[in-house]
């Protein structure tokens, strides 16, 4: 009688192969864990993503053969691969410390302009070296975006790739619903422009805030969203903040536009009208939760005060960083107007500060 392999336990200290020592948990999710592990043959810190049983194990290693191909500065590098005893799959891919992108975000749970357009154009690059292989990422997001040692944005995750015989559309295996493109929830498969259509999501969440794209989702429900999707209605103009370039806008519209003829044609195309663009200053939120702007020699705040009739006030502000001396910008500053002057007088200053002309 052949008795059945004992499940390896996933816990601190577990020693997979007599080689990799996990160490602690760095991620999780319905496929199985990522950990930090040690590979004690080289002495070499390693993600080890444990996959469970429930899926073939061929399916399971497609993951590891396509991380594997390449080597590239914005993809994730995936080292080695194996099959336990009790039928897990464990994969070796690259550690980097600095986690996700998301770790980025401020207390208004987005990214500054020139971090958000550099991290997609990183991301681009990745997508362009597996797209030459026919290969569709298929979950560009940004839990899959990491922090390469050089602050460069690294793709990762190649769980639900589609891979193409010969550069066109492929059926996938799943797809992530948030990021979907409309061909793709209408059956037709997933290509390069599927992955510019994630890629531009992405861009939105970043500019916006992590959580956009879920609190429309949770509002209108699956069928809802998926519909907005398509009629190109989910996301406007008026989602973006005031200080995100109209430029910049158009950018994300295009490579969400429910049609893909219309879409940037490939994620070079998509890199270049990024590369195009160019913006001296960015705001953030501080850790008051305050907007706060800044540009290479200042950063700026100001103050509305709203009010009924012509009593409403703005007053802006830029602070030198060599000397830390605060001086009033007399050209946004306004008293006695109305709330409706006050809230144009303020937009005018957050521009402003991103196209260079606020000092």
């Amino acid at each position: 009688m052949s008795l059945a392999p004992v499940a390896l336990p996933i816990t601190s200290g577990t020693t997979f192969y007599n080689k990799y020592r996990l160490m602690r948990p760095i991620g999780h999710g319905a496929f199985g864990e990522v950990w930090l592990a040690q590979d004690q043959a080289v002495n070499h810190e390693y993600a080890i993503k444990v996959l469970n049983a429930g899926v073939g194990v061929d399916q399971r290693l497609r993951e590891a053969q396509v991380g594997h191909a390449f080597t590239h500065n914005n993809l994730v590098r995936v080292h080695q691969a194996d099959v336990a005893t009790d039928g897990k799959v464990v994969i070796a891919m690259d550690y980097f410390p600095d986690g996700s992108i998301t770790t980025l975000a401020n207390p208004g749970n987005f990214l500054p302009l020139s971090v958000a357009l550099r991290t997609v154009i990183d991301m681009l690059q990745g997508l362009e070296h597996l797209h030459l292989h026919s290969f569709f990422h298929n979950d560009v997001k940004p839990q899959n975006v990491l922090r390469g040692p050089q602050g460069q944005a690294k793709l990762a995750d190649y769980g639900i790739v589609g891979i193409s015989a010969n550069g066109a559309p492929v059926q996938p295996s799943s797809w992530y619903v948030l990021h979907a493109a409309p061909e793709t929830v209408a059956g037709n498969g997933i290509e390069a422009r599927t992955d510019v259509f994630q890629t531009g999501l992405t861009l939105f969440r970043l500019l916006v805030g992590l959580g956009a794209l879920e609190a429309k989702f949770n509002s209108l429900g699956q069928a809802g969203y998926a519909d907005a999707l398509a009629k190109g209605v989910l996301i406007t103009r008026a989602d973006f903040p005031a200080f995100i370039p109209n430029a910049v806008c158009r950018t994300v519209m295009t490579s969400i536009d429910p049609d893909p003829t219309k879409r940037f044609q490939s994620a070079l195309e998509m890199r270049r009208a990024l590369e195009k663009l160019c913006f001296t200053g960015y705001w953030t939120v501080d850790a008051t939760g305050e907007l706060r702007g800044e540009d290479a020699r200042h950063t700026y705040r100001f103050e509305q005060v709203s009010a009924a009739g012509p009593n409403a006030s703005v007053n802006a502000f830029k602070t030198n960083k060599a000397s830390g001396r605060e001086t009033r910008i007399s050209r946004f500053t306004n008293r006695n107007i109305t709330d409706v002057a006050a809230r144009r007088l303020v937009i005018s200053f957050l521009k402003a500060v991103v196209e260079g002309t606020a000092a």
